[in-house]
């Protein structure tokens, strides 16, 4: 009984070493991880009034293109509904400089005129991201990783719109993405960079950090406090001193 008693305190001591091993490993993997920006949740960037259009048609058709930072996984994810779908669109660090780079390139050759009918017709006239998508009625019940295209499109013969566009692609589980094309203006691509600015991503993942470390009143007030007093000190006539 007792080598039976000794043999189970054993083994359960060697499963809490595993367990409590386990979990510094990941946690040391998860900090080590250079997507990782800090265990701060989702923050919403707000909307853009964009519009969709069909492959073959040159009806717009608005929607509001909503934005979500991930500092977690260092992600900009885009949102909108096509059908029943609900279609998440994720960019990775990579992907937002891909896309920063091909608008640039769009508005480079807009502002130049450019843009012809015949250079319409190259899909990924201004390059190509990889990049992950989900999809679903209520929410991401599929995923896949589609190639996202940046093209350009006429809609009328003096507006060239950019294009974000993807082809249906198979997803894991079976189910093939939907396949998305949106218009971008060239007013409204001064909004897109502005939410792919990397500089103000990280801005906002320095106020999470400082709003979450947030901890003595009291040593902030006095700190104000004493600055206060130095700027009326500063500011005393000279024969009052």
């Amino acid at each position: 009984m007792k080598t039976k008693s000794m043999s189970f305190s054993i083994l359960l001591l060697f499963s809490v070493i595993i367990t409590l091993g386990a979990c510094k490993t990941a946690q040391t993997k998860k900090e080590e991880d250079p997507n990782f920006l800090g265990n701060y949740p989702p923050q919403s960037l707000g909307a853009a009034h964009l519009n969709i259009v069909k492959r073959f048609t040159n009806d717009l058709i608005p929607r509001d293109i909503s934005f979500v930072f991930e500092p977690r996984s260092n992600s900009l994810k885009f949102h909108h509904k096509l059908m029943s779908d609900n279609i998440w669109v994720y960019l990775s660090k990579q992907n937002r400089a891909e896309m920063r780079n091909a608008i640039n390139a769009y508005l480079d050759a807009f502002s130049k005129q450019a843009l012809t009918p015949e250079g319409a017709k190259k899909k990924g006239a201004f390059g190509t991201s990889d990049i992950l998508m989900t999809w679903g009625i209520f929410g991401s019940a599929h995923e896949a990783a589609p190639t996202l295209r940046y093209d350009y499109q006429f809609i009328t013969p003096q507006r060239p719109y950019f294009i974000l566009a993807t082809a249906t692609t198979k997803g894991k589980g079976g189910g093939n993405s939907p396949a998305i094309r949106i218009a971008v203006s060239p007013a409204q691509c001064e909004d897109l960079r502005a939410v792919l600015n990397e500089e103000g991503l990280m801005a906002i993942v320095d106020d999470l950090k400082a709003d979450y470390d947030k901890f003595d009143t009291n040593k902030q007030q006095k700190k104000s406090d004493a600055d206060n007093a130095a700027v009326k000190e500063e500011q005393k006539p000279f024969d009052q001193f």
